[in-house]
């Protein structure tokens, strides 16, 4: 009768609490694995909550970087219709004011900050602001080259910022030419130009084109970097500008009283934020004493630097929506694996149901037949046996 009631009672407890055991004494592997499925479980349970939070930071940065680079999309058009002969300066300042309004979002935008008010694009220096604007009207980044990373699962950690530093300071301006000797520069196509200098140009040699013109009229465009010649033809008097690549160069001097030179170095790439180069196109059309030609020159930099700005948030764009698609792969992985552990602990840890009401009404019907056994057998004299 006692070994009948100690099974009914741990046949009870286990269809009370749906375990196969409680203590570590009934089942010490059981037990030991049970826990160790168990820290697991609340590891990916962890993971989840990760990678809900990139999912979250990411989705701010996308939503600010995509507003971006739709504004700068419009500020391009905008310093399209000002390269126009026919406006007038009310036009200009109509214009200027409605970039004046879109440097003011991309401002807002470049200091966006998350819900516990840390700026999201300010690197390691996340409580103060990303961009700020100078006392002479320039803007620069506080941003450092620091990131975010949050650990998604065993082996993945995700990048959940970038930083101001590279997305809004490090933007490429317009490439430039200096010019010594007989002649100067200007620029007729900076995007030719640019293309140009990009390919071309070398820190590690030299960048510097030499013009000859002989007394005939004659010339050569000859690299000092290997002395081929890049462009070679013949100017008149009438005539003493030579295209190349999207520039202008202006020979001055009396060729036919002898030969002109002019050296011409490609300046090295440098860099600004896209609010910097914005505020000077707005300047520009402001500045009644401007010439139309050094206006013109004025927006068609503004384009030129503009478009490199689009091409560095349209980048990190990319990169933003390659992470959230890796943080959805790995959560499916993550929730496929937790699956596994969790049916796992339950075929170590807990019991069938079926199984268990079975062996509960078994153990039931066991002990009530020794019960009544044992009243027979108690209750028995020697009147019994005659």
């Amino acid at each position: 009768m006692q070994q009948s009631n100690e099974r009914l009672e741990k046949a009870s407890a286990q269809y009370n609490t749906g375990l196969k055991f409680q203590t570590a004494g009934e089942d010490p592997t059981g037990m030991g694995n049970k826990l160790r499925l168990e820290a697991e479980i609340a590891t990916y349970s962890q993971y989840s909550i990760n990678a809900g939070l990139a999912s979250d930071a990411l989705g701010l940065e996308e939503t600010a970087l995509s507003s971006m680079y739709e504004i700068l999309g419009n500020v391009v058009i905008q310093m399209q219709s000002a390269v126009n002969g026919t406006l007038d300066s009310y036009n200009f300042e109509a214009i200027a004011t409605s970039l004046e309004e879109s440097l003011n979002l991309l401002f807002d935008l470049s200091n966006t900050k998350t819900a516990d008010g840390e700026y999201i694009f300010s690197g390691s220096q996340s409580l103060q602001p990303t961009m700020v604007k100078n006392q002479d009207g320039s803007y620069s980044c506080q941003a450092d080259a620091g990131f975010r990373q949050v650990k998604v699962a065993p082996s993945v950690k995700v990048t959940t910022s970038d930083s101001g530093l590279a997305l809004f300071e490090q933007c490429q301006v317009c490439r430039s030419a200096t010019a010594t000797g007989d002649g100067n520069v200007s620029y007729s196509n900076y995007s030719d130009f640019n293309t140009f200098v990009n390919s071309y140009y070398n820190s590690a040699q030299d960048n510097t084109f030499t013009v000859n013109v002989a007394t005939d009229g004659s010339y050569e465009l000859v690299s000092n970097r290997d002395g081929s010649i890049l462009q070679e033809g013949t100017l008149t008097s009438d005539n003493m500008t030579i295209s190349f690549k999207g520039l202008e160069i202006n020979m001055e001097g009396d060729f036919t009283l002898g030969a002109l030179q002019t050296d011409i170095t490609l300046d090295p790439p440098a860099n600004d934020n896209f609010l910097n180069s914005i505020s000077t196109v707005i300047n520009a059309l402001r500045d009644e004493n401007m010439s139309q030609d050094e206006l013109m020159q004025v927006l068609a930099q503004g384009q030129v630097n503009i478009n490199n700005a689009k091409e560095n948030i349209n980048n990190a764009l990319g990169h933003v929506g390659g992470r959230l698609s890796n943080i959805e792969q790995v959560v499916n992985s993550n929730n496929a694996l937790n699956v596994i552990k969790e049916e796992t602990k339950a075929n170590i840890s807990e019991v069938d149901v079926y199984e268990t009401v079975e062996n509960l009404l078994k153990e039931q019907n066991a002990l009530n037949v020794a019960q009544q056994t044992f009243s027979v057998v108690t209750g028995s004299t020697l009147f019994d046996y005659i």
